[in-house]
């Protein structure tokens, strides 16, 4: 069995990905939520993955398992009745 080698510009590329694209990128995301309802937040929150299979299906060309059709649509449908509830207070 081969042992992994890592190369300076691989270890300076998962630094950057770290940083920029995790720890900033979500540091901006959550002060981006302060201002807004814990209800906006949670509905923004959860259409992340749904957001995600989309961008990778347009931009990709990554097409979706069923599976994760399924998933997509059992998210939207809770937040669809989540608003409708919301919205009548039934």
């Amino acid at each position: 069995m081969q042992k992994p080698t890592f190369h300076i510009r691989d270890i300076l590329l998962l630094i950057i990905l770290g940083t920029v694209f995790t720890g900033i990128s979500h540091s901006l995301f959550i002060n981006g939520l302060k201002n807004i309802k814990t209800q906006t937040a949670g509905v923004i929150s959860s259409l992340e993955p749904v957001y995600g299979i989309f961008f990778a299906a347009f931009l990709l060309k990554e097409i979706p398992t069923l599976r994760e059709i399924l998933g997509g649509i059992i998210i939207l449908g809770t937040v669809f009745y989540s608003t409708i509830k919301s919205k009548c207070d039934c």
